[in-house]
């Protein structure tokens, strides 16, 4: 019967995101979905949507980094559906498509074409592949309209910790026959690119994220009680409500996002092209998914003096498709820390473009500091976090300018940004500012000395794969500052002591690949680092509890953000996520690497993968169920491979492989002959390097279909006779099974006459004798000393099958070739 499967995380709990949002002592219960919320709340206080329809949403495994994507990012019919990192595809729309009479709500689950959710998105929909129920069948898109097919309706039940256990309709009603169809991977704990999506018996949690909401429901952007309620990232809007507000904010690992604007941007290309594009989030979702430092660009102003945002010459757009001005941005910023007042944000502010000027910016912002006069903290120390909960700390890298310098307090100084970042040699943090003085810390008035010292790595001349060491060096900076006593000159020519604050800002974008590129690279490596998740090695376990400052990066998203904010917890309740960990349990075929082995309860990430610490070790079905001591392997960008200090001993499960007999020697035969001695099996799949050969049974003709079988010895007379395999033998022949007995007719003639031949075909498969060791290496053809490609995504299958038995068409293979699942028009 059915098994669920749960990961152990953190218990969500509801009222974490609605005490933010509401000062009411009593919380209400969470909805189901489907269910609105209990009447508990005045009728002034937000309620949430009744449910998902017309949101879009990102899904994962939980706990993964990888999201649910198409196949090369497609909106063709038969694209399969699988894990990727930052596919333009990530994003999906659901579609309610009706309530059963248990009261559960089904979906229809749609594809957007791009990041741009104000963008008309494809007629893609999600489909069980030829609407089958069978275990593992794969989830590929369709063209259409939802049809009331079961298999394009998709039901989302959340779990207790915020987690979803998605289910298809394919059977409506679990019996002892059929167990309801759950949404899963292919490959278990492989969080990797091209793993399919699946359904099975088995459930595995999914985390949801939502990002947005159809336009034809409304331009609005995500509302924090939607979030609260449906988002699987319920710590994203609060997470600073969990820290100690006695802690200076240059103490916190705090996620940012480089150009935060950029989700949209106009006359722009596609991500995978773009110079532009940044982001897959609009500022007021990447608030809710837990970012705090916010990168924002200032140009030309609009007649009302608002400037808009831009990154260089290209300005941004909002979800309406309008352009984003600095009176958006604010109002973004306003409204969450209205609902939020736990939490601070920081907000770097440049000139973005020659269209503005110096006084251009410093007149706008004036205008905005003396509308909210009280939004903003403005010294150049380093506030704690309680003085700064509810407001926005302000880093200016504009000079100022004009009539509206006088009145204002502008922040900490960081016009020499630039300048210093183009003349700073080696790998090591800039220091951009060092600023030292008398200055008040609040309201108070009362100035007290302080040191604040800017560093920055901000190097981008480079690669995407040769940024990942200026990162590292930043991280492991930042782990290993000293704050110092340093002497603070006062104007009468005193000194007074202060301690040195220091803001760390690491900035992972770069140049000479596009955003997206680098991202794609950055990204990963961050979520690998042992200073952002934990990898499950003893000797690192300490890195992820160390300030790691300010992350400045692009196409960040909510399960990026958790892994840097969740460094700042330091409490039972919050349990931290891991990038990788050791299975319970592993499960391998006879033959195949033990990369490829499916994993119980443990985790990869990208290429990384778990091999055997002594590769003397046989792994054949009569070890199968025996513990091997094996270690995690990483995989970097640009595949060097680092052994790392995650270690265990784990019980590996080691199935027999599957091998189906083509027989050879049909041809020309006789009667009076040897025909036993003349014919063979070759066995498609069975490694060059081991003894077993198949047990032949001859069979007479009846009717066309195989009769009695042969007795020992009988002669064969002119006629029509079958060959099929009855067993294996060997030394190596428990290491395997028959996939089928191969069954094919042959014909005998008379002795003088030409045989003829006409030779059945059980399923038509050819033959691989292929050798793979236990660590990495693929299997061989016999005889061509070649490699099998993988059977993965876009893998050519059809290479492991010998020509002369394949009966596979050329176009299956492609298709197999191109991704796509074998979906027969008849049953869409």
């Amino acid at each position: 019967m059915t098994e669920h499967h749960a990961i152990s995380r953190r218990a969500f709990t509801l009222g974490l995101g609605l005490a933010a949002l509401s000062p009411l002592a009593s919380l209400p219960e969470t909805a189901g979905l489907g269910h609105p919320m209990r009447a508990a709340f005045a009728e002034d206080t937000p309620t949430s949507a009744v449910n998902l329809d017309k949101f879009v949403i990102r899904l994962r495994p939980a706990g993964y980094f990888r999201t649910a994507s198409v196949n090369e990012d497609g909106n063709f019919k038969g694209n399969v559906c699988h894990l990727f990192n930052d596919g333009t595809s990530s994003k999906l729309i659901l579609e309610h498509v009706g309530t059963d009479t248990d009261n559960r709500n089904w979906y229809a689950i749609r594809t957007l074409l791009n990041f741009e959710e104000h963008k008309k998105t494809g007629y893609s929909i999600w489909s069980v592949d030829g609407d089958s129920d069978k275990d593992g069948k794969v989830i590929h898109v369709w063209s259409g309209e939802h049809d009331d097919k079961p298999s394009r309706s998709f039901a989302f039940d959340r779990q207790q910790n915020g987690t979803y256990i998605i289910r298809d309709r394919t059977v409506e009603k679990e019996t002892e026959k059929k167990d309801i169809k759950y949404l899963a991977i292919e490959k278990d704990g492989k969080d990797q690119d091209n793993n399919k999506i699946c359904h099975k018996s088995k459930s595995i949690p999914w985390e949801l994220e939502l990002v947005g909401y159809s336009m034809d429901k409304t331009n609005a952007t995500v509302s924090s009680i939607d979030w609260t309620t449906y988002s699987s990232y319920v710590d994203g809007p609060c997470w600073m409500s969990h820290v100690d507000g006695s802690k200076y904010l240059d103490e916190l690992s705090i996620p940012g996002t480089h150009d935060s604007g950029t989700c949209s941007v106009d006359n722009d290309t596609e991500p995978q092209t773009s110079l532009a594009k940044c982001q897959q989030d609009y500022i007021p979702t990447q608030l809710l998914e837990g970012i705090r430092y916010f990168d924002i660009r200032l140009g030309k102003n609009d007649k009302n003096g608002d400037p808009g945002i831009d990154h260089g010459i290209c300005y941004v757009l909002k979800k309406d498709g309008g352009y984003m001005q600095l009176s958006n941005v604010i109002g973004y910023f306003k409204t969450f820390l209205n609902e939020h007042p736990s939490e601070a944000l920081i907000m770097l502010v440049s000139r973005g473009n020659d269209e503005a000027t110096d006084e251009s910016v410093t007149t706008a912002f004036a205008n905005v500091m003396g509308n909210n006069s009280d939004l903003f903290y403005t010294s150049s120390h380093v506030p704690t976090l309680n003085e700064v909960r509810g407001k926005i700390v302000l880093l200016r890298r504009f000079k100022l300018a004009g009539d509206s310098v006088d009145g204002h307090t502008w922040g900490l100084d960081l016009t020499e940004w630039d300048d210093k970042i183009k003349v700073h040699s080696g790998k090591s943090m800039c220091l951009v500012q060092d600023a030292r003085g008398f200055e008040a810390t609040g309201n108070t008035g009362d100035k007290e000395p302080y040191c604040t010292k800017v560093y920055a790595q901000d190097h981008y001349s480079c690669t995407g794969s040769s940024k990942i060491d200026w990162v590292d060096m930043a991280l492991k900076a930042a782990t290993e500052l000293k704050r110092n006593s340093v002497d603070v000159p006062a104007a009468d020519g005193t000194t007074a002591q202060a301690t040195e604050r220091c803001w760390f800002i690491n900035y992972t974008s770069c140049t000479q690949n596009n955003p997206f590129t680098a991202a794609r690279v950055v990204d990963e490596h961050l979520y690998k680092s042992s200073y952002i998740n934990n990898t499950g090695v003893e000797g690192t376990k300490e890195d992820c509890s160390k300030h790691i400052g300010i992350i400045a990066s692009d196409f960040v998203d909510a399960a990026l953000a958790r892994s840097i904010y969740q460094r700042n917890y330091n409490d039972a309740q919050h349990k931290q996520t891991v990038s990788c960990y050791l299975p319970t349990r592993m499960r391998m075929t006879y033959g195949d690497s033990l990369s490829d082995a499916s994993l119980q309860d443990g985790k990869t990430v990208g290429e990384g993968h778990f091999r055997l610490v002594d590769s003397s070790n046989v792994l054949n079905v009569a070890a199968s169920g025996h513990a091997f001591a094996i270690e995690y392997v990483d995989v970097d960008a640009l595949g060097n491979k680092t052994v790392t200090g995650l270690q265990g001993s784990v019980p590996i499960d080691i199935d027999p492989r599957a091998l189906t007999p083509h027989f050879e020697g049909l041809e020309g035969l006789k009667a009076g002959e040897d025909v036993r001695a003349k014919i063979t099996a070759l066995l498609d799949g069975k490694l060059e390097t081991d003894a077993c050969t198949a047990q032949l049974e001859f069979v007479h003709d009846a009717n066309g279909a195989p009769g009695t079988a042969m007795a020992e010895g009988e002669t064969f007379a002119a006629g029509t006779y079958w060959v099929r395999a009855k067993g294996l033998l060997g030394d190596a022949a428990q290491n395997y099974k028959l996939a089928n007995d191969g069954a094919a007719s042959f014909t005998v003639t008379a002795s003088g006459n030409a045989g003829a031949t006409d030779t059945g075909d059980g399923n038509g498969n050819g033959t691989n004798a292929g050798g793979a060791d236990k660590n990495d290496k693929g299997n061989k053809r016999k005889g061509s000393g070649e490699k099998l490609a993988g059977t993965g995504d876009g893998s050519g299958i059809a290479a492991g099958l010998a020509a002369a038995a394949v009966a596979t068409t050329v176009a299956g293979a492609a298709m197999l070739a191109n991704d796509r699942e074998n979906a027969e028009d008849d049953s869409e």
